[in-house]
């Protein structure tokens, strides 16, 4: 069973869970402002375009024919898998009161450094609120207060990551350092060529080492 990873923070108290939970939530062949606003059509939503601006859709709006008024088609099927679960984070950030925020998955289909800049938004949007959030990141799990690990039904650890990492028999580690040893290895195939789009331009970085960033 391959661990994901859930956090939690109450009002500022930061859990995270490793474990097994789906992800979907359902996108309504309906326009992007109603599937926004979908479950919070009274005055305690927070403004459209602060939730645009905290989920980043403003490349999505900026594509669609009909801006807000765009119908997403079934599920959500004119938009990409990234931007669709950019579509659901700005339904959840609707409720800026709510007690009790769940992400599962929030950022799959996005790159790293996309999924990292958003879980800084993400956090500072229900700074205040009991935030369960679950990700394969295990990297950013280090920014946590608090890690529970949970596999095969039963809680194997329940401490600050940097305690877990001190411990050279800690499953968080092991997972961590298996995490990281992909990555590097990776990055140092000299098969792999890296390329970026930079202005609707494919780029080569030739330049030779690894990268995190």
């Amino acid at each position: 069973m391959l661990p994901l990873i859930m956090a939690s923070i109450f009002t500022g108290f930061q859990i995270l869970i490793l474990g097994k939970i789906a992800w979907e939530v359902q996108l309504w062949n309906r326009s992007l402002l109603e599937n926004l606003r979908y479950g919070t059509y009274d005055s305690d939503a927070s403004p459209v375009s602060s939730v645009i601006k905290d989920a980043d859709l403003f490349n999505v709006l900026e594509r669609l024919p009909k801006g807000l008024q765009t119908k997403l088609g079934e599920g959500g099927s004119l938009v990409s898998g990234g931007e669709g679960q950019r579509v659901r984070l700005g339904r959840g950030m609707q409720r800026p009161g709510a007690r009790l925020a769940i992400l599962d998955e929030p950022f799959r289909g996005l790159d790293r450094g996309k999924r990292r800049e958003l879980l800084t938004r993400t956090r500072q949007h229900w700074q205040n609120t009991t935030l369960i959030f679950i990700s394969h990141d295990i990297e950013e799990t280090m920014k946590f207060e608090r890690v529970l690990v949970i596999e095969r039904g039963q809680l194997l650890e329940n401490d600050s990551p940097e305690k877990l990492i001190e411990n050279p028999d800690s499953r968080y580690r092991s997972l961590l350092e298996s995490e990281m040893e992909v990555r590097e290895g990776m990055w140092e195939n000299a098969e792999w060529r890296r390329l970026w789009l930079e202005g609707g331009t494919v780029v080569e970085n030739k330049q030779e080492g690894k990268s995190f960033q």
